[in-house]
C-alpha cells in the first residue's frame, strides 16, 4: 500500500478489486467474496461508487482493501491508518495483529503516529534516514527510562541532533548489512506473459476511454477537424488579389471599356488595353485602377495590392503593327507594345500564381485577337505542347501535394499525444507502479496500451480517409490495401516512439514537449511545406532516412502513381519504417532495464 492513493478515479470500488484481483491471479468468485468481506471490515460504501466520488479516507481505505485482497504473506503499508477514524484504526490494528499473530503474515507499517505503532512487535525510530533504534516497544521504552514511545523517540532525536553538532558521544550506530550483502529472497518469478493480467490492463483501459467521453469524442473528432480544415485552407488557391492598372491609351481610365464593340482589327477599333484587362478579370484578379505610376507603387509598399502594370500610350497600334510587320518590326514598336509589370514577389505562391496568370491570360487574350483578324490562332502558343500527364493531373493543386505528408503526420502523431500521455499519468500517479508491483509486466502494458491505440487510429483513419478522399475528392490510384499497411506501420511507429518518450522522461510537461518538437521536425522534413528534392544534398541524404519522409514518398507513390512494392522507392519506405520501429523498441526496452520498470 503506497502512500500516495494510486487508484483509478474512474473505476468503481467493484472494477478496482476485479482488476487487481486478476493482476494477482484469483478468481471471479474469490475476488467477490473477499471484496464484500473487505467492505465491511473497512466500512465502505456500496462497491458500484467511483473512486473519484469518495472522500480520502474512504480512497485510503479503498487502497488498504487492494493490498489485503489477495490475502498475501507479507504486506508492506504506508500509513495505513490515516485519515481513519479512531474506532476505525483499533479495528485495522486488530486485524494486523491477528494476522500476525493467527495467520504468520510478516506486516511492515511505516507511520507517523508513534504511540499507534506500540502495538507492532518491533519498531525502529527513524529520524533523517539514520535508524536511532530497532527493538520491541517495551525493551525501547526500558532502555530509554520513559514511559511512552513519544519521549522515547524525543530522547533519541536530542542525542542524535547533540551528535551530529558535536556536544556528546554517542556510540557508534549499529553496522547493518547492505543490500548486496543480504541474501537474495527466493520469490516466485512472474511469468513475462499472463492472459488474465493483459486481459485486465486491456478492459482497464477500454473502461477509462468509455467513461472519458468528451476526450473519447475530441480524440475520434479531431483528425475530421484537422483534415477539413487543411482541406479548406490549402485546397483552393488565392483569388481575388489586389493588382493595380495604369493604361495611358485610355484618355478616361477604366470607364472607357465599358460598352466597347468588339475589336475589329483596324487602327480606329477599341484599345486592345481593356480586351487583356477583360481575360485578367476572368482569372480571379481584382483591378485596381491608378492615375500615376507613384500612387500605385505606393499601394504596393503598403500591402494594399500585389503589383502593378502599365500600358503605353500607343499599346494597341504598336502592338497591331508588331504582328502585321513581324520581323521588320522596329525596336521602338517592339517597346509600345510591351505592358510594363510590376510585382510585389516577397510571397512565392501568390507571385508564382500572379505571374501564371497574368501570361496565360495573354496567351488567350493574343489568340482571341489574332482569331479575329484572321490569323491562325496557334501562332500564339508557346512552342511546347504539354499531352495528357503521365501522374497527376494536368493543373494540379497545392493540397494534392501536401495530402500524403498531412494523413502520415496525423497518423504518427496522434498516438503519440494520447499514448504518451495515458502511461506518463499513470507513471507519475504511481498507478504503473503499482500495476507492475502486483505482477503485471511491462510487456502486458505495452501491448494493452497498443491493442488499444490501434483500435482508437484505426477509427481515426476511417475519419482521415472520408475527409480527404471522400468529401474533397484528393486523387487516389494506387492499392487500397497498400496505403493503409504502410498507414498502420507509421502509426505502430508512433506508438512505439510514445513509448520510448514515456519511459524516457520523468515529467509527461517534458515528454509532451518532446512529441511536439519532434512533430514539427518531422512537419518541416517529410515534405509537405517543400519537396526533399530541393533541400541540400547531405540535408536530403540524411532526411530520406528519417522516420517519417520515406513513408511520405511511398504513400505518395501508391496513392497518385499506383506503384506497387515492386518499386524501390514504396520499399524504402516500408523498410525505413519497420527499422524505425525497431530501434525506438529496442531503446525503449534498454531505457525501461536501465531504470529498472517492471523489475
Amino acid at each position: 500500500m503506497p502512500q500516495e492513493l494510486a487508484l483509478y478515479q474512474d473505476l468503481t470500488i467493484a472494477e478496482t478489486f476485479n482488476f487487481y484481483g486478476r493482476l494477482f491471479g484469483m478468481h471471479w468468485g474469490h475476488i467477490e467474496d473477499r471484496g464484500l468481506d473487505l467492505l465491511k471490515f473497512l466500512d465502505l460504501p456500496e462497491s458500484e461508487r467511483f473512486i473519484g466520488h469518495l472522500s480520502g479516507g474512504q480512497v485510503r481505505r479503498v487502497s488498504f482493501a487492494i493490498a489485503l485482497l489477495h490475502d498475501p504473506q507479507l504486506l508492506i503499508l504506508d500509513e495505513p491508518t490515516a485519515g481513519v477514524d479512531p474506532i476505525l484504526s483499533a479495528s485495522i490494528w486488530e486485524r494486523l495483529l491477528k494476522m500476525a499473530v493467527s495467520q504468520k503474515k510478516t506486516i511492515i507499517i511505516t507511520t507517523h503516529y508513534i504511540e499507534e505503532a506500540r502495538q507492532a512487535h518491533t519498531i525502529g525510530l527513524m529520524r533523517h534516514g539514520v535508524l536511532l533504534a530497532e527493538e520491541s516497544p517495551q525493551q525501547l521504552m526500558a532502555h530509554q527510562n520513559c514511559s511512552n514511545l513519544e519521549q522515547a523517540f524525543l530522547q533519541l532525536s536530542q542525542r542524535q541532533h547533540d551528535q551530529i553538532r558535536g556536544c556528546d558521544d554517542l556510540q557508534e550506530p549499529e553496522d547493518y548489512p547492505s543490500p548486496s550483502q543480504c541474501p537474495r529472497p527466493h520469490l516466485k518469478p512472474t511469468s513475462l506473459w499472463n492472459v488474465d493480467r493483459f486481459l485486465a490492463q486491456l478492459m482497464k483501459n477500454f473502461v477509462w476511454n468509455m467513461r472519458n467521453i468528451p476526450m473519447l469524442l475530441f480524440v475520434l473528432m479531431l483528425p475530421a477537424f484537422q483534415a477539413i480544415l487543411c482541406n479548406v485552407i490549402l485546397g483552393s488557391e488565392p483569388h481575388n488579389m489586389a493588382l493595380g492598372v495604369l493604361s495611358a491609351e485610355l484618355p478616361h481610365g477604366l470607364s472607357d471599356c465599358e460598352h466597347l464593340p468588339p475589336y475589329n482589327c483596324s487602327a480606329q477599333g477599341p484599345p486592345l488595353s481593356c480586351s487583356y484587362l477583360e481575360v485578367l478579370r476572368h482569372k480571379q484578379l481584382k483591378l485596381k485602377e491608378f492615375k500615376d505610376l507613384d500612387s500605385a507603387r505606393q499601394s504596393v509598399e503598403r500591402g494594399e495590392s500585389w503589383g502593378y502594370l502599365y500600358f503605353p500610350e500607343n499599346y494597341t497600334r504598336a502592338l497591331m503593327e508588331r504582328i502585321e510587320s513581324g520581323q521588320t518590326v522596329s525596336d521602338q514598336v517592339l517597346d509600345e507594345s510591351l505592358v510594363d509589370v510590376w510585382l510585389d514577389m516577397s510571397n512565392l505562391w501568390v507571385s508564382s500564381m500572379i505571374k501564371r496568370d497574368m501570361i496565360l491570360g495573354v496567351v488567350d487574350y493574343v489568340k482571341n485577337l489574332l482569331l479575329t483578324c484572321n490569323f491562325s490562332p496557334e501562332l500564339a502558343d508557346i512552342p511546347l505542347k504539354f499531352e495528357e500527364p503521365i501522374y497527376g493531373m494536368m493543373i494540379p493543386k497545392f493540397i494534392h501535394f501536401c495530402t500524403p505528408g498531412l494523413i502520415l503526420s496525423f497518423c504518427f502523431y496522434l498516438p503519440i499525444m494520447f499514448t504518451t500521455g495515458a502511461i506518463m499519468m499513470e507513471r507519475e500517479a504511481g498507478l504503473l507502479e503499482r500495476s507492475l508491483i502486483a505482477g503485471m509486466t511491462i510487456l502486458e502494458v505495452v501491448v494493452a496500451h497498443t491493442v488499444l491505440q490501434l483500435l482508437l487510429v484505426t477509427a481515426q483513419n476511417v475519419v482521415i480517409f472520408i475527409s480527404f478522399y471522400v468529401l474533397y475528392y484528393n486523387p487516389f490510384y494506387g492499392s487500397l490495401t497498400l496505403i493503409m499497411a504502410l498507414v498502420w506501420l507509421v502509426e505502430f511507429m508512433g506508438i512505439s516512439y510514445a513509448f520510448l518518450l514515456a519511459v524516457f522522461f520523468d515529467s509527461e510537461k517534458l515528454a509532451t514537449y518532446a512529441g511536439v518538437g519532434t512533430i514539427v521536425l518531422m512537419f518541416i522534413m517529410c515534405g509537405i511545406v517543400w519537396p526533399y528534392q530541393g533541400m541540400h544534398w547531405a540535408v536530403r541524404t540524411m532526411v530520406s532516412y528519417t522516420p517519417l519522409q520515406p513513408a511520405v514518398e511511398a504513400y505518395r507513390a501508391i496513392a497518385e502513381r499506383a506503384w506497387g512494392l515492386e518499386n524501390p522507392i514504396v520499399r524504402h519506405g516500408f523498410c525505413t519504417t519497420l527499422a524505425w520501429i525497431a530501434i525506438f523498441s529496442s531503446a525503449t526496452y534498454y531505457i525501461a532495464k536501465k531504470k529498472k520498470l517492471g523489475t
